[in-house]
Protein backbone atom coordinates (compact mmCIF):
# COMPACT_ATOMS: atom_id res chain seq x y z
CA UNK A 1 0.00 0.00 0.00
CA UNK A 2 1.29 3.84 -1.25
CA UNK A 3 0.86 6.38 1.35
CA UNK A 4 0.64 9.62 -0.10
CA UNK A 5 0.69 12.95 2.06
CA UNK A 6 -2.23 15.06 1.92
CA UNK A 7 -1.76 18.09 0.19
CA UNK A 8 -1.64 21.41 2.42
CA UNK A 9 -5.40 22.32 3.22
CA UNK A 10 -5.78 26.32 1.80
CA UNK A 11 -7.60 26.83 5.06
CA UNK A 12 -4.13 26.22 6.46
CA UNK A 13 -2.75 28.75 4.65
CA UNK A 14 -5.05 31.32 5.40
CA UNK A 15 -4.30 31.52 8.89
CA UNK A 16 -0.76 32.32 8.63
CA UNK A 17 -0.06 35.58 9.31
CA UNK A 18 0.98 38.07 6.10
CA UNK A 19 4.76 38.36 6.33
CA UNK A 20 4.82 41.96 6.32
CA UNK A 21 2.63 42.29 8.88
CA UNK A 22 5.10 40.27 11.11
CA UNK A 23 8.07 42.28 10.40
CA UNK A 24 5.38 45.30 11.19
CA UNK A 25 5.35 44.05 14.60
CA UNK A 26 9.35 44.91 14.68
CA UNK A 27 11.97 44.02 12.28
CA UNK A 28 14.67 41.76 13.15
CA UNK A 29 16.89 43.66 11.23
CA UNK A 30 16.22 46.67 13.77
CA UNK A 31 17.08 44.56 17.04
CA UNK A 32 20.22 46.03 17.68
CA UNK A 33 19.25 49.44 16.84
CA UNK A 34 16.27 49.69 19.44
CA UNK A 35 18.13 47.80 21.94
CA UNK A 36 20.79 50.70 22.02
CA UNK A 37 18.01 52.99 22.01
CA UNK A 38 16.31 51.07 24.79
CA UNK A 39 19.67 51.45 26.76
CA UNK A 40 20.34 54.98 26.19
CA UNK A 41 16.70 55.74 27.56
CA UNK A 42 16.90 53.74 30.36
CA UNK A 43 20.21 54.99 31.57
CA UNK A 44 19.24 59.02 30.91
CA UNK A 45 15.93 58.38 33.20
CA UNK A 46 17.80 56.82 35.62
CA UNK A 47 20.60 59.82 35.48
CA UNK A 48 17.17 62.33 35.17
CA UNK A 49 16.91 61.33 39.14
CA UNK A 50 19.96 62.70 40.40
CA UNK A 51 18.91 66.04 39.19
CA UNK A 52 17.22 66.59 42.50
CA UNK A 53 19.22 67.14 45.65
CA UNK A 54 18.08 66.14 48.98
CA UNK A 55 17.88 69.11 51.26
CA UNK A 56 20.30 70.14 53.77
CA UNK A 57 18.21 70.32 57.27
CA UNK A 58 20.31 69.29 60.73
CA UNK A 59 19.17 66.09 61.84
CA UNK A 60 17.93 67.32 65.13
CA UNK A 61 15.71 69.98 63.46
CA UNK A 62 14.92 67.27 60.64
CA UNK A 63 10.94 67.32 62.49
CA UNK A 64 10.82 71.04 62.36
CA UNK A 65 12.62 71.99 58.96
CA UNK A 66 12.29 68.80 56.78
CA UNK A 67 8.32 69.83 55.48
CA UNK A 68 9.40 73.50 54.46
CA UNK A 69 12.49 72.41 53.22
CA UNK A 70 10.64 69.42 50.90
CA UNK A 71 7.79 72.22 50.27
CA UNK A 72 10.78 74.64 48.55
CA UNK A 73 11.73 71.78 46.25
CA UNK A 74 7.96 70.71 44.95
CA UNK A 75 9.26 73.29 42.11
CA UNK A 76 12.51 70.82 41.38
CA UNK A 77 10.16 67.98 41.45
CA UNK A 78 7.74 69.48 39.08
CA UNK A 79 10.37 70.00 36.61
CA UNK A 80 12.07 66.69 36.85
CA UNK A 81 8.82 65.12 36.74
CA UNK A 82 8.16 66.52 33.06
CA UNK A 83 10.96 65.81 31.81
CA UNK A 84 10.45 62.32 32.95
CA UNK A 85 7.01 62.53 30.94
CA UNK A 86 9.02 64.04 28.06
CA UNK A 87 11.93 61.37 28.10
CA UNK A 88 8.86 58.86 27.86
CA UNK A 89 7.39 60.86 24.79
CA UNK A 90 10.87 60.40 22.87
CA UNK A 91 10.55 56.87 23.43
CA UNK A 92 7.23 56.20 22.41
CA UNK A 93 7.34 58.35 19.57
CA UNK A 94 10.98 56.34 18.88
CA UNK A 95 9.17 52.71 19.23
CA UNK A 96 6.16 54.17 17.09
CA UNK A 97 7.79 55.20 14.25
CA UNK A 98 10.46 51.87 14.28
CA UNK A 99 6.62 49.69 14.35
CA UNK A 100 6.49 50.82 10.46
CA UNK A 101 10.90 51.19 9.85
CA UNK A 102 11.24 47.37 8.85
CA UNK A 103 14.85 47.93 7.65
CA UNK A 104 18.34 50.74 8.07
CA UNK A 105 21.06 51.93 6.37
CA UNK A 106 24.07 53.51 7.29
CA UNK A 107 22.63 57.08 6.99
CA UNK A 108 19.72 55.96 8.97
CA UNK A 109 21.97 54.72 11.95
CA UNK A 110 23.84 57.78 12.32
CA UNK A 111 20.55 59.91 12.37
CA UNK A 112 19.59 57.61 15.33
CA UNK A 113 23.09 58.38 17.25
CA UNK A 114 22.41 61.88 16.40
CA UNK A 115 18.79 61.55 17.97
CA UNK A 116 19.73 59.58 20.96
CA UNK A 117 22.80 62.13 22.01
CA UNK A 118 19.51 64.64 22.30
CA UNK A 119 17.75 62.71 24.80
CA UNK A 120 21.57 61.79 26.60
CA UNK A 121 22.08 65.77 26.86
CA UNK A 122 18.84 65.94 28.15
CA UNK A 123 19.86 65.61 32.27
CA UNK A 124 21.98 68.73 31.64
CA UNK A 125 19.51 71.61 30.60
CA UNK A 126 17.31 69.67 33.44
CA UNK A 127 19.75 70.21 35.97
CA UNK A 128 20.25 73.58 34.83
CA UNK A 129 16.51 74.72 34.75
CA UNK A 130 16.29 73.30 38.50
CA UNK A 131 19.02 75.21 39.77
CA UNK A 132 18.80 78.31 37.91
CA UNK A 133 15.41 78.23 37.09
CA UNK A 134 15.08 82.22 36.99
CA UNK A 135 17.62 82.47 34.30
CA UNK A 136 16.41 82.77 30.66
CA UNK A 137 19.55 80.74 30.04
CA UNK A 138 18.92 78.19 31.16
CA UNK A 139 15.17 77.93 30.15
CA UNK A 140 15.79 78.53 26.59
CA UNK A 141 19.10 75.77 27.14
CA UNK A 142 15.97 73.13 28.31
CA UNK A 143 13.50 74.21 25.36
CA UNK A 144 16.34 74.35 22.65
CA UNK A 145 17.88 70.95 23.70
CA UNK A 146 13.93 69.33 23.29
CA UNK A 147 13.26 71.03 20.09
CA UNK A 148 16.13 69.58 18.48
CA UNK A 149 15.55 66.56 20.15
CA UNK A 150 12.18 66.44 18.48
CA UNK A 151 13.22 67.24 14.77
CA UNK A 152 16.25 64.67 14.81
CA UNK A 153 13.04 62.12 15.77
CA UNK A 154 11.46 63.57 12.56
CA UNK A 155 14.20 63.16 10.37
CA UNK A 156 14.41 60.00 10.83
CA UNK A 157 10.72 59.25 9.85
CA UNK A 158 11.41 61.36 7.08
CA UNK A 159 14.31 59.88 5.78
CA UNK A 160 12.89 56.45 6.12
CA UNK A 161 10.08 57.59 4.25
CA UNK A 162 11.36 58.91 1.40
CA UNK A 163 13.12 55.44 0.85
CA UNK A 164 9.89 52.77 0.65
CA UNK A 165 12.55 49.78 0.98
CA UNK A 166 13.36 50.69 4.47
CA UNK A 167 9.53 51.05 4.81
CA UNK A 168 6.66 48.38 5.94
CA UNK A 169 3.42 48.52 3.67
CA UNK A 170 1.69 49.83 6.16
CA UNK A 171 2.62 53.09 6.25
CA UNK A 172 -0.24 54.60 4.37
CA UNK A 173 0.82 58.48 3.06
CA UNK A 174 -1.98 59.28 5.65
CA UNK A 175 0.11 57.97 8.28
CA UNK A 176 3.13 59.35 7.49
CA UNK A 177 1.70 62.98 7.49
CA UNK A 178 0.11 62.08 10.40
CA UNK A 179 2.83 61.40 12.11
CA UNK A 180 4.95 64.39 10.73
CA UNK A 181 2.61 66.69 12.54
CA UNK A 182 2.54 64.97 15.26
CA UNK A 183 5.98 64.94 16.34
CA UNK A 184 6.26 68.32 14.86
CA UNK A 185 4.26 69.49 17.19
CA UNK A 186 6.76 69.45 20.07
CA UNK A 187 9.64 71.10 18.56
CA UNK A 188 6.83 74.40 17.95
CA UNK A 189 5.97 74.31 21.24
CA UNK A 190 9.43 74.55 22.56
CA UNK A 191 9.99 77.25 20.13
CA UNK A 192 7.04 79.42 21.41
CA UNK A 193 8.59 78.73 24.82
CA UNK A 194 11.91 80.31 23.83
CA UNK A 195 10.55 83.45 22.16
CA UNK A 196 7.66 83.64 25.44
CA UNK A 197 10.66 83.52 27.90
CA UNK A 198 11.52 86.83 26.55
CA UNK A 199 8.51 87.88 28.55
CA UNK A 200 7.72 85.69 30.91
CA UNK A 201 9.75 82.94 32.15
CA UNK A 202 6.46 81.24 34.31
CA UNK A 203 4.78 80.95 30.99
CA UNK A 204 7.63 79.34 29.07
CA UNK A 205 8.04 76.70 31.99
CA UNK A 206 3.98 76.41 31.52
CA UNK A 207 4.41 75.56 27.93
CA UNK A 208 6.59 72.62 28.73
CA UNK A 209 4.25 71.00 30.71
CA UNK A 210 1.50 71.87 27.97
CA UNK A 211 3.66 69.86 25.63
CA UNK A 212 3.72 67.68 28.01
CA UNK A 213 -0.17 67.26 28.55
CA UNK A 214 -0.81 67.24 25.10
CA UNK A 215 1.14 64.09 23.77
CA UNK A 216 -0.70 62.22 26.43
CA UNK A 217 -3.74 62.88 25.50
CA UNK A 218 -5.36 60.12 23.01
CA UNK A 219 -5.49 61.78 19.08
CA UNK A 220 -7.09 60.82 15.55
CA UNK A 221 -3.17 59.72 15.42
CA UNK A 222 -3.30 57.47 17.78
CA UNK A 223 -6.44 55.96 16.03
CA UNK A 224 -4.99 56.08 12.60
CA UNK A 225 -2.04 54.34 13.97
CA UNK A 226 -3.75 51.50 16.01
CA UNK A 227 -6.24 50.72 12.37
CA UNK A 228 -2.78 50.62 10.65
CA UNK A 229 -1.99 46.97 12.41
CA UNK A 230 -5.83 45.92 12.68
CA UNK A 231 -5.88 46.63 16.62
CA UNK A 232 -9.58 47.31 17.78
CA UNK A 233 -10.45 51.23 18.77
CA UNK A 234 -10.19 52.19 22.54
CA UNK A 235 -11.05 55.80 22.22
CA UNK A 236 -14.34 55.25 20.76
CA UNK A 237 -13.94 54.53 17.37
CA UNK A 238 -14.78 51.23 16.29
Amino acid sequence: MIFRAKPPSPHLELSQPHPEMKDAQGAPENQRLTALSDGVFSIVITLLVFSIKLPEVAPERAAQELPQALAKLAPDLLTLFVSFIILGIFWIGHNNIFQHILRHDRFLLWLNIAFLLSVAIIPYPTGLLIKYGEAQLAVVLYAGNLSVGGVLLDVIWWYASRNPHLMCETATPQLIQAFHRRILTGPVIYLFAIGLSFFSLLAAKLLFGAAALFYLLPTIQDLLHHRQFGVPDRFGGE
